[in-house]
């Protein structure tokens, strides 16, 4: 006897004369579906024996689900108006929504931990309240050691995204940051270059950090200790990081093979380049981190290249484990993302 296949969504859809979408639109009771159309959807369920009740006990199981609410922390750094202007953080924040849209039993509020805690008192305490109400913290951005650290004390179980700690064990997703600057001077060391330079825009993201440790590290263990040389931006706003490569430019010390922090510090330098006559790979080389790098000065510039999507949606994945937990998932994890090297044309042999 020949084992008869289950009927699938498509074809219920053909069968009736519209489409798959619809077909769940009525079978979910979800969306605007006339009632001509509901009823030849039904008749073609029962004409095909479609297994409804699946839907209906999966519709079911879904309402009784307990809801979770999780506060999504922005601390941004002291210059920075709004994170989720940079394109790193909106696809970030994008890839956790994407995740906990799946599930449908997440409600996620946006709050903004203000840096300047003496004149932001009131408005900080309002949102720890809510903090230790929620089911689940997300933090990204910049948090202080002091911000993270009471939140800990207060037996909260903030996750942290793209700011790991070393001192504490926390649960966080971060990107490889400092494979990523293994990788960058390893490139240029193999270019031919023996002098290699990091430019930081900012000591304050731990990124950034980790990025220029990658970087001085390997250059170290491959030419010496005299071989690197890096500045540090006041701030990692453009103008600050202008500055600080005007100054190291003109003190005829800045080597000719530069990994920088970001995207846009890169485009900075580009700029100053251009001021005093020169150009990139003619007279500097330039290697990146992140995404936004095209027709930075006509170049493609090359970089490594994160996947701030994936990010998003590992930090809710592991957040989710947590709270559906029931309380017995407490041990700290610390997940690594790996990054790409993207060769472009800024580059050239030494």
């Amino acid at each position: 006897m020949a084992i008869r296949q289950p009927v699938t969504l498509t074809q219920v859809a053909e069968a009736a004369g519209v489409s798959i979408a619809t077909v769940s639109r009525v079978l979910n009771r979800r969306g605007q579906v006339d009632e001509h159309t509901r009823r030849r959807v039904m008749t073609s369920v029962e004409d095909l024996g479609y297994d409804a009740d699946s839907i209906t006990k999966k519709r079911e199981a879904r309402a009784e689900q307990r809801m979770f609410n999780v506060e999504l922390l922005l601390c941004p750094l002291a210059e920075q108006k709004n994170l989720l202007l940079l394109d790193f953080m909106a696809d970030t924040l994008r890839g956790v929504q994407s995740f906990f849209s799946r599930h449908g039993n997440v409600r996620m509020n946006l709050c903004t931990w203000e840096i300047d805690e003496e004149s932001h008192r009131e408005e900080n305490e309002l949102i720890f309240q809510r903090l230790v109400d929620a089911d689940g913290i997300l933090v990204i951005g910049n948090p202080t050691k002091e911000t993270v650290d009471r939140m800990v004390g207060a037996g909260l179980l903030p996750l942290l995204i793209s700011a790991g700690r070393q001192d504490i064990a926390i649960n966080s997703v971060c990107f490889d940051d400092f494979a990523g600057g293994i990788m960058a001077a390893q490139y240029l060391i193999d270019r031919g270059f023996d002098r290699i330079g990091f430019l930081c825009g900012s000591d304050k993201p731990n990124s950034f950090l980790s990025r220029r440790r990658g970087v001085m590290v390997r250059t170290i263990e491959q030419l010496g200790f005299d071989r690197f040389e890096s500045r540090t931006s006041k701030t990692s706003d453009d103008s600050d990081i202008a500055v600080c490569f005007r100054e190291w430019l003109e003190s005829g010390t800045c080597p000719k093979a530069l990994v920088t922090t970001h995207a846009s510090a890169t485009a900075v330098v580009c700029r100053v380049l251009s001021e005093h006559g020169l150009s990139c790979p003619k007279d500097f080389s330039l290697i990146t981190f992140d995404n936004s790098v095209e027709n930075v000065f006509g170049l493609e510039l090359t970089h490594l290249h994160v996947f701030p999507r994936e990010l998003g949606v590992k930090s809710a994945q592991r957040l989710y484990q947590i709270m559906t937990s029931g309380g017995k998932d407490t041990t700290p994890y610390k997940i690594v993302l790996p990054l790409e090297l993207v060769v472009g044309n800024s580059v050239r042999n030494a």
